[in-house]
């Protein structure tokens, strides 16, 4: 007796995309029926991000159908079915950024204006409601709003975060938010684009049995854009594979683990660096009077409030020396990284020497900041898209989020090379904003490397990379660490995208330094 088919949730018959003038996704054909999970695989640039924003209705369709059979039990989704649609990605987060500077992170910690985690999950805003409209809400509406956001917040871990401002949250905090959000709005189709980006080892693999616990519902499907094999919940039954924005192949789990492009794309390539044992922390405490230290910071403390952000750090970084900073999220690692930078307000307020200069004794703060290369996830949300590939790597020689100088044909050129090294020579004249998460993650780590500063500082650089990327990006960075020309700080957590070359270690604990 044949099984019965399952019935389908969303169909694309014969769909046809547009991107800018051209077309893309050419008569694609696919089905996600009820019962199944799907994982949308494919390298940077391969269009995966394209193909389920289409999903959610904000790509237009050329040709072709999107035909979505989802269930009525809420007059939203009979007036358009995309509201049955929720997604998390890293363009949502530009989005909740907004087009504040990058240090704006800092000081928000400090203002009142910004909205905080509480309002952000109201039932108002998750519902979108315009403020000035009236809406008159059942008690039982509110009150099954209030019961789902209970179970959210307690599921995600997040009760801490509430009285939070938004852009204080971190990287790793700020998407577990944008999937409660998303959660709150009970779709039947949830899309989450790499969202195990930011999150330490613990939360990983915490959010992969939160996935299998909302798989078992009959009423969500899930959608899951991943890079790495390891990010795939047991609950995920189908693959989808795509390549220069065309489905390449389709099917089961099992079938498309044994796909030779898939192999390819979760096995790795040639010189990707291997999980290794990393060296026990070490703790080097500052030394007065040693002409090599880049960075020394005493008893430095962070707080607002009563909430302890660093606890009496003690640390020193001299030159030729390659540091691993570790800890999980929340350890206040960025935190640390930014009082270096001298980004952040407190950096003034505490002992904080760069190059041998007190920060805030009188120091030319751009002179400081032309010695020192810069990759996070904050200059990412907020560097401007408008920019092109190749004025974004030129902007690293002045440190600016933007090229408003001249550009040297000396800089044209170191530009060109570093954009050559890590594979995007042919993107020099594009926009950032043209490119996907990844590629332009790329574009900015070139932009730290283009003035072979003193200092390196990289917040997490291989954040939305292919395996193929991350591996070009870290020979570059091991290539940098044995000429010795520059000092590196690495914030990762994931230990195999540490380089060669990285022998110590500073561990952060809730704000303090740790030797376990």
């Amino acid at each position: 007796m044949k099984a019965t088919p399952s019935r389908p949730l969303v169909v694309l018959a014969g769909v046809s995309l547009r991107l800018g003038d051209r077309l893309v996704f050419r008569d694609t054909h696919w089905t996600f029926a009820r019962r199944q999970h799907w994982a949308l695989v494919g390298a940077n640039e391969s269009g995966k991000t394209l193909f389920a924003q289409a999903l959610a209705g904000e790509i237009p369709v050329a040709g072709g159908e999107i035909q979505y059979h989802f269930g009525l039990r809420d007059r939203r989704w009979q007036e358009t079915p995309e509201a049955a649609v929720a997604q998390v990605s890293f363009e949502q987060q530009k989005i909740v950024a907004g087009n504040a500077p990058s240090a704006a992170r800092w000081f928000s910690l400090e203002e009142e204006e910004a909205a905080t985690v509480r309002q952000f999950l109201s039932q108002g805003n998750v519902e979108e409601v315009n403020p000035f409209e009236v809406v008159r809400r059942s008690r039982q509406s509110v009150k099954a709003f209030a019961r789902r956001q209970r179970w959210v917040v307690h599921l995600l871990q997040i009760a801490p975060l509430l009285d939070r401002r938004l852009p204080s949250l971190s990287t790793g905090e700020m998407r577990k938010t944008l999937l409660a959000r998303a959660l709150l709005r009970r779709p039947q189709l949830l899309i989450l684009d790499d969202p195990f980006t930011g999150l330490d080892a613990t939360f990983r693999a915490h959010l992969k049995r939160i996935l299998e616990v909302l798989m078992r519902h009959r009423s969500l499907h899930l959608l899951l854009i991943a890079t790495h094999p390891d990010e795939l919940p047991r609950g995920i039954t189908h693959m989808l594979c795509v390549d220069h924005c065309r489905v390449v192949a389709q099917g089961t789990r099992s079938r498309m683990l044994k796909h030779p492009q898939v192999r390819r794309l979760f096995g790795g390539t040639p010189g990707r660096v291997a999980v290794r044992r990393l060296p026990p922390a070490v703790v080097t405490r500052p030394t007065a009077g040693k002409a090599t230290e880049l960075v020394r910071l005493e008893q430095v403390t962070v707080r607002y409030g009563r909430r302890s952000i660093l606890k009496e750090v003690d640390w020193a970084v001299r030159r030729g020396e390659h540091w691993a900073l570790l800890g999980p999220n929340g350890a206040g690692k960025s935190t640390l990284l930014s009082l270096i930078i001298g980004d952040h307000p407190q950096a003034y307020a505490n002992a904080v020497r760069v190059f041998g200069w007190q920060r805030g004794s009188g120091e030319d703060v751009w002179r400081l900041k032309r010695r020192i290369g810069c990759v996070s996830p904050e200059l990412h949300l907020h560097f401007p898209e408008s920019q092109s590939c190749l004025e974004a790597v030129v902007s690293g020689f002045h440190d600016t989020n933007g090229c408003f100088h001249r550009i040297t044909p000396h800089q044209r050129d170191l530009a060109r090379r570093w954009l050559s090294r890590l594979g995007l020579a042919g993107y020099a004249e594009r926009t950032l904003g043209s490119l996907s998460a990844g590629l332009q993650r790329m574009a900015l780590l070139a932009r730290a490397l283009v003035k072979a500063p003193d200092l390196l500082v990289l917040d997490e650089p291989c954040q939305g990379l292919d395996p193929a990327h991350r591996a070009r990006f870290l020979r570059a960075v091991e290539s940098l660490l044995r000429t010795k020309a520059s000092t590196v700080i690495y914030v990762t957590h994931r230990p195999d995208e540490i380089p060669r070359g990285i022998a110590r270690v500073l561990r952060l604990r809730e704000g303090r330094v740790v030797r376990a």
